[in-house]
């Protein structure tokens, strides 16, 4: 089986799924705006489209391998927090059915931008995109403290942070420049990455 992509039709934005050879499921960004939520709207319903191309892990969890976040624009991750599970693995809700993020895949650029109570550096950002913020950094603190991530609690951060803020996290992180095939902690020989950017 070769790689497939699927490229939703969100409009504005981006919204891809990658499923590669290997099986694993790579989500590209997201934008699932209200519209497309709402069965009396023509908007496509791409959160049901995503949902159907996803398995299920052993709990009954819909899953997708790594979530990558291109930016933290709204257009890039509208739907975050309606659509996807957001906090320790053990606390998703059946009744919810949210899709579980295996591993994140974020830019440091998250953690520094501002928030709408705090926009001094003229970059803010939208609640979505302040709750993968939080996300990213519970996951890195869980890091920090054992040394060791599983699934649903791992991320990877893509590119050094200023200041040194990365330097304890080289298990978890991928340098600029430099390419990579783990997911989820292993290799996958049908994935290779090339990260260009962001540079200090």
């Amino acid at each position: 089986m070769s790689a497939k992509t699927t490229h939703f039709k969100v409009g504005n934005g981006d919204m891809t799924l990658m499923v590669l050879e290997s099986g694993r499921r790579l989500l590209i960004d997201c934008k699932i705006g209200v519209a497309a939520d709402d069965p009396n709207d023509d908007a496509p319903d791409v959160g049901t489209q995503l949902r159907d191309r996803l398995t299920r892990d052993a709990s009954g969890r819909l899953f997708v391998d790594a979530f990558l976040l291109t930016h933290p624009d709204q257009d890039h991750c509208a739907g975050l927090r309606r659509h996807f599970h957001l906090g320790p693995p053990a606390s998703w809700v059946k009744a919810d059915d949210k899709i579980v993020i295996r591993e994140m895949w974020s830019s440091p650029i998250v953690f520094r931008r501002a928030d709408r109570k705090n926009a001094k550096s003229g970059h803010t950002l939208c609640e979505d995109a302040q709750a993968w913020r939080d996300e990213a950094r519970r996951r890195v603190r869980l890091f920090r403290a054992q040394r060791w991530l599983t699934d649903g609690d791992r991320i990877q951060i893509l590119g050094e942070d200023v200041d040194g803020k990365t330097d304890d996290l080289l298990p978890i992180l991928v340098s600029a420049g430099s390419a990579f095939s783990t997911i989820c902690g292993v290799t996958d020989a049908t994935f290779s990455g090339l990260l260009l950017a962001p540079m200090l």
